[in-house]
């Protein structure tokens, strides 16, 4: 390839350049791929061309990461096509209508306020299973608030660290059962009650053992 179509201009140029004493031809050949065509006919002005910088191109995703893409799209359309969960089987229990005292024993009515629709998944023992409104600080520690629901199953076995509902000759109270080599005791959770230890002479019973707490915020 000649000179003149390398650069890409008319051969009658090049006696022109060859005239000019400031230009070293060797040179233009070493290197005519970066010099300007105006340098090389008049001296003035850059005399190289500046290099043309490639955009950079993002590059493409690894194969691997496409196929990750389409598997995460199918699941999330396998996810929308899934049908909605069946709503949980619901039970009834009695609310009973006088709350216990999480605090002093006192005598509970047994009279219902109402029914109350829970998950079977709580109630597992829908029978044996009520509620009932708790009253006083006593459980604080336990996060059991005045107001509270406590869902109860009379029918869970009572193990020492169970909350339950004992009645104590007659009366009710709302309070961790603690055995320690065959003493019974009913702790509260607030440290401005007493623990209640339970004699030979109690007549103690275990109405239910704690197993769910509703509780109601006001708006």
């Amino acid at each position: 390839m000649s000179l003149a179509s390398h650069l890409g201009i008319k051969p009658n140029t090049i006696s022109a350049w060859k005239k000019r004493n400031s230009i070293n031809y060797e040179l233009i050949f070493a290197k005519c791929a970066n010099i300007r065509k105006d340098w090389l006919l008049t001296g003035e002005g850059e005399m190289y061309i500046e290099e043309k910088k490639e955009s950079l191109k993002p590059e493409k995703a690894p194969e691997e990461d496409r196929l990750t893409a389409i598997e995460k799209q199918i699941k999330e359309l396998q996810k929308a096509l899934q049908p909605a969960p069946e709503p949980l089987e619901q039970v009834q229990i009695p609310l009973y209508q006088h709350a216990v005292s999480a605090g002093p024993a006192c005598i509970v009515s047994e009279e219902i306020e109402e029914y109350l629709s829970v998950p079977k998944k709580i109630a597992r023992h829908p029978r044996e299973t009520f509620a009932v409104k708790a009253s006083g600080d006593s459980m604080k520690g336990e996060d059991i608030r005045e107001g509270d629901i406590i869902i109860c199953d009379s029918k869970t076995a009572v193990k020492t660290g169970n909350i339950v509902i004992a009645s104590i000759d007659g009366a009710q109270t709302l309070k961790k059962i603690v055995i320690d080599q065959g003493a019974v005791t009913l702790k509260p959770a607030n440290h401005k009650h007493d623990p209640i230890p339970i004699t030979d002479e109690s007549d103690l019973t275990i109405l239910g053992v704690v197993i769910a707490l509703f509780r109601l915020y006001e708006l």
